[in-house]
């Protein structure tokens, strides 16, 4: 029996079933490279914000602690009123660290990879 011959069933049916197996692992494979760009792209983005949010905060704590100079009268309690600020923020951010470092993130990258809705396989 030749799987050539056109009067083949058996041989239809594996070149059927091997040209599906090839076009789903083409399909795998764009979607991998679709969210490894998503991916890429959003520590590029977050790499950018988290740098011009430092330069924000440097400016803010520099006006910050100016500002407490001038309502103190004194240049150091103005800088450690500054740094008490911080260091609370500092406090509050990780006592809800799972909320907004843990879960967020996790929350989109389980988003990212298995929302089937934009597939048609969702609801």
């Amino acid at each position: 029996m030749d799987s050539q011959n056109p009067n083949n069933p058996l041989g239809d049916l594996f070149s059927s079933i091997k040209c599906y197996i090839d076009l789903r692992i083409d399909e795998i494979k764009l979607a991998l490279a679709e969210n490894l760009a998503k991916i890429f792209s959003r520590i590029i983005f977050f790499f950018l914000l988290f740098i011009l949010i430092g330069v924000v905060l440097g400016i803010a704590a520099a006006a910050l602690a100016s500002w407490l100079t001038v309502l103190t009268g004194n240049h150091t309690v103005g800088l450690l009123l500054t740094a008490v600020l911080f260091l609370i923020i500092i406090l509050v951010l990780f006592l809800f660290k799972d909320r907004f470092l843990i879960n967020s993130p996790l929350r989109m990258f389980l988003k990212m990879f298995f929302d089937d809705s934009k597939n048609g396989k969702g609801k």
